[in-house]
């Protein structure tokens, strides 16, 4: 076999492997599948790459055909290829396996099975923002709030904050005094914890999953005896009670490869009748607790009612958490 028909099959190879990947990629786009792998800021970039290797396939296959025809395009821009066949089928192997799985194997969001591998963080503050860990325990000390019981009403005051519903008007004053931030980093969780504490009932939105959460966390004591509706899919460990859950998400940053479940422990009598990965609609007051040893928050839940899995599974950081919250 002639040297340049030789870097013709070499070149086949790959452009059936640079189109491989590029359409894989508009499939995912077209099946709304790309979600469970990227997240929504990261698209873009995935979706021009998948354009630029259409490009380059096209390339590669113009220098298979030249060099088949036994006029290789002489660019001296490369690499020779090796004369090895393990060496080759080693090489192209690591391109073609992930493409094959990605092909045949099915497509579908996280699930228990992943957070049984990763393990689920109960502390959205704690897990993810390490910074406010340390902060929270000052707070703790310096909150006017018992650490064990619900924070008492607030004297009433002209200069109340107008956001949320509430039926107790609260000075700005004295919600700072509640929400009170050592720290740059904890400010705005701070702010975040003030609009919440004001309304009758605290949604868990999907756009400002982990703001909440972590927000309710870092000042978890004002917020006991408050009202709370979030979803999620359910998640069980062995050594949960029959009457224990967790109502979780995965965070995404960037991809599924940094996927964290983030959850919240729920307490309901009824709790091992909701099997694992369903989801459902928790709504219920917010209790102190205590899992593994670690001070968490948990809902004492009213009513559990099963949804369907919303169109995107996944929540991800949301930069501008007071402008969501407020809308």
């Amino acid at each position: 076999m002639t040297t340049a028909r030789a870097m013709s099959y070499h070149y086949f190879f790959r452009t059936l492997i640079l189109l491989g990947f590029s359409s894989y990629i508009v499939i995912l786009t077209k099946s709304d599948a790309l979600q469970y792998y990227i997240a929504p800021r990261m698209m873009i970039y995935v979706k021009v790459a998948s354009v630029a290797l259409y490009i380059i396939a096209c390339f590669q296959g113009y220098m298979a055909l030249r060099a088949y025809w036994g006029k290789p395009v002489a660019c001296d821009c490369e690499q020779p290829a090796s004369r090895s066949a393990i060496r080759n089928t080693v090489a192209y192997g690591l391109l073609v396996l992930p493409l094959l799985a990605g092909f045949l194997l099915p497509d579908t969001a996280l699930s228990s099975a992943m957070v049984a591998a990763k393990g689920m963080n109960l502390s959205a503050a704690k897990s993810s923002l390490a910074k406010s860990a340390d902060a929270s325990k000052d707070l703790a000390v310096s909150q006017p709030t018992p650490s064990n019981a619900p924070a008492a009403p607030l004297a009433s005051s002209e200069t109340t904050l107008t956001s949320g519903a509430t039926s107790q008007a609260t000075s700005e004053a004295e919600l700072k005094a509640l929400f009170h931030a050592d720290n740059e980093w904890d400010e705005d969780f701070s702010k975040i914890g003030m609009i919440l504490y004001q309304k009758d009932t605290i949604v868990v939105k999907p756009e400002i999953y982990m703001e909440i959460l972590s927000s309710i966390d870092l000042f978890k004591n004002n917020f006991i005896g408050k009202k709370i509706e979030l979803t999620g899919f359910v998640y069980r460990e062995e050594n949960m009670t029959n009457s224990q859950f967790v109502v979780g998400r995965f965070a995404v940053s960037c991809c599924s490869a940094d996927a964290t479940p983030y959850g919240v422990m729920i307490e309901f009598p009824t709790a091992q009748t909701y099997p694992k990965d369903m989801w459902v609609k928790v709504t219920g007051t917010i209790q102190n607790g205590s899992y593994n040893g670690n001070d968490i928050f948990t809902i004492k839940a009213t009513q559990i009612a099963k949804i369907e899995k919303p169109e995107s599974p996944y929540v991800y950081p949301n930069f501008e958490p007071l402008k969501e919250l407020k809308e």
